[in-house]
């Protein structure tokens, strides 16, 4: 039937903005926008973890659905994609819409490289920032280097977030420490601060702003404990290898 695949693809569009870093409340709305260029009404409840959507024909017909979220991830490009393609719904059919939509969401990352360096440079940029010297700018990029490294592994094996902020902040106080002692770093601090700046979860402290903002209090408060969790993680991690090595 033709409502199912409006609400298929209008709930998988919203999948994609919400396992890439969108808020709840931008979900909702193109889910329901989506449905509504193609004639029918409709109604979407969206959290951290799942979709639910509802879609009413001319006839009285209701349909539902929900989609689970497994996975979040930090992709603004598609968001960007996404929204553009909602935007224009009414210029595709139904399959031309999900192909657009499979296409954005198979879209290849960054090259390993590209990311490698971007994770060296910026570590290496936000120790200079908090007052770190050149010698400093060089450990923090090392640090920088590990940490990509690190979490593409770890994304790979599907290691749980706790898990890899909690060690991703171990990485950067040992590789700290070790230049320290060895008499090439002279900020262990800095080094530390500027390499942390990666992993402080930025996105999903203003996303919770954001969805409380909006009036949905529910994803907000979740967006917040998470990012509080978060935090929590590289406090422990750093904390636990400064006692143990300094």
């Amino acid at each position: 039937m033709i409502t199912d695949k409006i609400l298929k693809l209008s709930t998988y569009a919203g999948k994609i903005i919400l396992e890439n870093g969108g808020e709840t409340h931008r979900v909702e709305n193109t889910v329901c926008k989506i449905c509504e260029m193609y004639g029918y009404s409709s109604d979407c409840f969206a959290t951290l973890t799942g979709i639910m959507a509802s879609l009413e024909d001319q006839e009285g017909n209701i349909s539902s659905l929900i989609v689970r979220i497994s996975k979040r991830g930090t992709n603004l490009d598609k968001i960007h994609r996404v929204n553009l393609l909602a935007d224009e719904a009414y210029k595709h059919t139904p399959e031309e819409f999900m192909r657009s939509l499979k296409s954005i969401e198979i879209k290849k990352p960054y090259p390993m490289h590209l990311n490698f360096l971007a994770y060296a440079f910026c570590a290496a940029s936000f120790s200079v920032i908090f007052g770190g010297t050149y010698r400093d700018f060089i450990v923090a990029m090392i640090v920088g280097g590990a940490l990509n490294i690190f979490i593409r592994i770890s994304t790979k094996l599907e290691i749980n977030n706790f898990i890899i902020n909690s060690v991703g902040g171990s990485i950067c106080a040992v590789i700290g420490v070790f230049f320290l002692k060895i008499g090439v770093a002279d900020n262990l601090d800095k080094i530390i601060i500027g390499s942390l700046m990666l992993l402080v979860p930025g996105l999903a402290l203003t996303n919770a702003v954001r969805d409380i903002i909006a009036g949905d209090f529910i994803a907000g408060i979740a967006r917040g404990v998470e990012a509080l969790l978060i935090a929590t993680s590289l406090a422990i991690g750093t904390g636990a290898v400064l006692t143990l090595m300094l």
